[in-house]
């Protein structure tokens, strides 16, 4: 019996991670009233794309588990609707392919980010997902016209920690990036303004 030991264990450590999936969705919650009449480039960086969020360990049903989620793309695609949002048109590129071919450029990359759960009084847990985003914004002639950060939080106390109690604060926080980085690329706009879209 003993040369089964091993499947045993990695069916046990299989079970102990729990992947959340995230809503690609999300977008600010209000559209600016004017925007840039320019057009504008999306680069997110592959630290950004490629990063996989892991939780501190927590329990579920009993079962010590840490979550696990694929934050690239959802938070790529959150930052790319604020863009969309402050330009007449934006443009998504793995890099921008030649000075002049748009009048910005936005590129993005993850600086930091965190998801614990800790135990609280009365048998309660409490999940928290913080990060922080650098935005660049890069001129017709691609050298960079200033860099900012963006953050959001998200926090939920709980009884029991589950892939939706998880999911609800990363998605709380990925909501507040997007806002953020609307509100600072309105505030940055330095181009000829059109009136915005009708809220969609």
């Amino acid at each position: 019996m003993r040369w089964l030991a091993p499947i045993v264990v990695a069916s046990l450590c299989a079970a102990c991670v729990k992947p959340v999936t995230l809503s690609s969705a999300i977008q600010p919650s209000e559209a600016p009233a004017e925007r840039s009449s320019e057009k504008a480039g999306v680069v997110c960086s592959p630290n950004l794309l490629g990063h996989v969020e892991r939780s501190s360990l927590g329990t579920l049903g009993g079962v010590p588990t840490r979550f696990e989620l694929e934050l690239g793309e959802p938070l790529c695609n959150a930052l790319f609707k604020s863009v969309e949002g402050t330009y007449r048109a934006a443009i998504r590129a793995t890099t921008p392919y030649y000075r002049g071919q748009y009048a910005r450029v936005i590129q993005f990359d993850l600086q930091n980010s965190s998801l614990s759960i800790t135990p609280r009084a009365r048998g309660q847990m409490r999940v928290a997902y913080t990060l922080s985003v650098v935005v660049e914004r890069y001129g017709l002639d691609l050298k960079l016209i200033g860099r900012n950060a963006v953050t959001g939080n998200g926090l939920v106390d709980t009884g029991t920690v589950t892939d939706d109690v998880v999911r609800q604060a990363v998605e709380a926080a990925l909501q507040q990036v997007a806002d953020e980085a609307t509100n600072l690329l309105v505030a940055r706009l330095d181009g000829p303004r059109v009136p915005a879209s009708p809220q969609r």
